[in-house]
């Protein structure tokens, strides 16, 4: 175990690595200021633990056993996300979850990076020449893209679908199937405006000055009665009142509790991460290294800009967590992997 921790140690990128443990704790600290009976604490606490050994154990691999890990998880997750539609398991009007053995999954925060990791395989087979690879991939797309749709997931439609057209764009793929795609893009999301309730009243609420924002009221809230400097871990009491505190709200909680400077020291580490790993790009002369990368990292970024942003009023709400930090299994989990990936494509080669 020594010598396999030592190897690890010696080829991975150790500064990124930090920062996520840092980010990580934050998570820890956001989550034992807003329990008071230590439950979700001691839940979040054993999801974190779980994360980073996952997360060494997946960065540790090469690059064809992680997509051999990334076939088997898509196939996995594929099979859940259809049992989804099949069961009555509901929570707030979306088929989403799905419980084994009183523990809840949301498979398609697992599909993220699974996908991303295959996609990137197969675009480099379609570069090649290989036109097959090509319409295996954007079937197997369009088809996880309707399995979450009809969740109703939006929100998570849109996360993998831009960061797989990131994916396109920087494959060079030419920009008539790029454009094409996008179309479909936006076309979905005026469909899903139209066909989907809670899209339209969200969308509408937010252009809607009169409509009903109790939410990012109180969010809005929470960061000017933080200030710079916050009320202090525990010490904030609007928490207490905004829905999803711990998920999909934790910003809102660090703005009370932690302050400005917090909060941008928050997203500062987010940038900082973001930033290494692309820079990195410019080592590897590998394809698929370069697309995996970008899909991956394009995924994590949206993801904390999509929560960040909703938090803060900015866009229209969306039930989605900030990576690392925000409480869940699913998102903590499924995060570990995708920076497991990252770890392992940016190792240091001997």
């Amino acid at each position: 175990m020594v010598k396999f921790l030592s190897k690890w140690w010696n080829e991975i990128n150790k500064f990124n690595f930090i920062i996520i443990l840092s980010i990580i704790t934050i998570g820890l600290i956001l989550s034992y200021s807003i329990n008071k009976d230590f439950t979700f604490f001691n839940k979040h606490l054993l999801y974190s633990a779980s994360a980073i050994i996952l997360m060494i154990i997946i960065s540790s691999m090469d690059i064809k056993s992680l997509r051999r890990l990334s076939l088997v998880g898509l196939i996995i997750f594929t099979i859940l996300l259809i049992s989804i539609l099949l069961l009555d398991y509901e929570i707030k009007g979306s088929k989403r979850w799905i419980k084994i053995i009183n523990i809840s999954i949301q498979p398609s925060e697992f599909i993220k990076p699974f996908f991303l990791m295959l996609s990137a395989w197969f675009l480099c087979k379609g570069i090649e020449g290989k036109k097959i690879y090509l319409n295996i991939l954007f079937f197997s797309f369009f088809v996880l893209v309707g399995l979450i749709i009809l969740q109703p997931d939006f929100g998570m439609t849109f996360l993998l679908s831009a960061s797989f057209f990131c994916q396109l764009f920087i494959a060079g793929l030419s920009i008539l199937l790029v454009t094409v795609f996008f179309v479909m893009l936006l076309a979905l999301s005026v469909t899903s405006y139209y066909v989907f309730d809670h899209v339209n009243k969200r969308i509408n609420d937010f252009f809607d000055p009169s409509a009903d924002r109790y939410q990012i009221d109180l969010s809005l809230k929470a960061f000017k009665s933080g200030s710079f400097f916050g009320k202090g871990p525990g010490q904030g009491v609007l928490k207490e009142k905004i829905p999803d505190a711990n998920t999909d709200f934790i910003f809102a909680v660090a703005g009370e509790e932690l302050g400005f400077i917090f909060c941008s020291l928050i997203i500062l580490l987010i940038l900082i991460l973001i930033i290494r790993f692309l820079l990195q790009l410019l080592k590897y002369k590998e394809p698929y290294v370069i697309i995996a990368i970008v899909g991956l990292i394009c995924s994590y970024g949206l993801q904390s800009l999509i929560n960040i942003f909703s938090t803060l009023g900015i866009i229209p709400t969306k039930g989605m967590t900030l990576p690392f930090i925000s409480y869940g299994g699913s998102s903590m989990i499924s995060s570990s992997i995708l920076f497991g990936f990252l770890l392992s494509l940016t190792k240091q080669k001997k």
